[in-house]
């Protein structure tokens, strides 16, 4: 269920209105003052997203009848290479207000030299609520809103937009170290050192295949005795703040003077890769590991992914957002 579609008949009342609320942002659906506005009678609608907080006010006359329906994608299997998110969904649902400014925007961006000038990594913070299970697949296929149009926009420009768990760990006193990876991670099974603990989250991590990432403003760490600390290899700069509805928790024990039981937390995200300035669409490409379906799960190795060089300036400076 990705929303709800109230149906309002034409039976006078007063009170009722329906108040939606998202991310700081209200609105009002007054179906009585609406449907006494009319000449003949008419029946009101109203649809929204089901992670949009909503309230009826009290009806003070009259009565207010209603029918409401659930809303689902339809369900046609696994997303595929040829089924990406602009062609699975529905036309009124990929025809967002904010679509066209945001690839203005976008490519106006990717045509000044200063922006990103050696390339980089965006990440967005996904704005919508979805259901996270066992893996990020079926994300790609229930993509809405603002999350949609930032899928969409990227996708149609060339690039190659990715979902990732992000996880940041403070390694030590105001150090901190991010990983990104395109799987649920199951930390159960992970291997223990000596003392017992599971020890460094972002090295199990990186071996599970995952992505170390770096940010403007953290203090960078040095590499550790016998380098067993795995270095950031990208540095992410977040266009839309990393939310936190979107969360997936990985519980681990540890052992010390008495068995401890420990949860990790990652936070979907979308992330695009871009290439230096003059060659926006030669970036570093995330290979599928099924090459019959491109959001499988993605595989990197050193060979197969180089670094992207962090850029000049940080993104948030030219105003890009949804």
């Amino acid at each position: 269920m990705f929303g709800s579609l109230v149906i309002v008949f034409p039976t006078p009342h007063e009170g009722g209105a329906l108040l939606l609320r998202h991310r700081g942002h209200e609105w009002t659906f007054d179906s009585g003052q609406e449907l006494a506005a009319e000449c003949k009678p008419s029946i009101g609608y109203v649809a929204f997203f089901s992670d949009m907080e909503h309230e009826v006010t009290p009806v003070v006359s009259g009565h207010r009848i209603t029918l409401t329906y659930n809303l689902y994608f339809d369900d046609d299997g696994p997303v595929s290479a040829n089924d990406a998110v602009s062609g699975h969904l529905s036309s009124p649902l990929i025809r967002a207000s904010n679509a066209h400014p945001f690839r203005e925007a976008f490519d106006s961006l990717l045509a000044n030299p200063e922006f990103l000038g050696d390339g980089g990594t965006l990440a967005f913070g996904l704005r919508h609520i979805y259901p996270i299970k066992n893996s990020l697949e079926h994300v790609y296929s229930v993509l809405k809103g603002s999350d949609a149009v930032v899928y969409q926009s990227v996708l149609a420009l060339g690039f190659q937009p990715v979902l990732y768990l992000y996880y940041e760990i403070e390694e030590y006193e105001n150090h901190w170290q991010g990983s990104l990876i395109d799987k649920v991670v199951d930390l159960s099974d992970a291997d223990y050192d000596s003392d017992g603990d599971v020890g460094d989250i972002t090295k199990v991590i990186h071996e599970e295949g995952g992505i170390v990432v770096h940010q403007e403003g953290w203090r960078r760490l040095r590499p550790s005795y016998g380098n067993r600390r795995v270095m950031p290899e990208e540095t992410v700069e977040w266009v839309t703040p990393v939310t936190t509805f979107n969360r997936k928790g990985s519980a681990f024990p540890t052992y010390g003077n008495s068995p401890t039981l420990n949860v990790v937390y990652g936070d979907v995200c979308l992330v695009v890769r871009i290439g230096k300035a003059g060659e926006r669409l030669a970036y570093p490409r995330v290979q599928p590991k099924d090459s019959t379906n491109a959001h499988s799960g993605y595989y990197r190795t050193k060979y197969d992914l180089p670094p992207a060089k962090p850029g000049r300036h940080r993104t948030t400076a030219y105003g890009l957002g949804t």
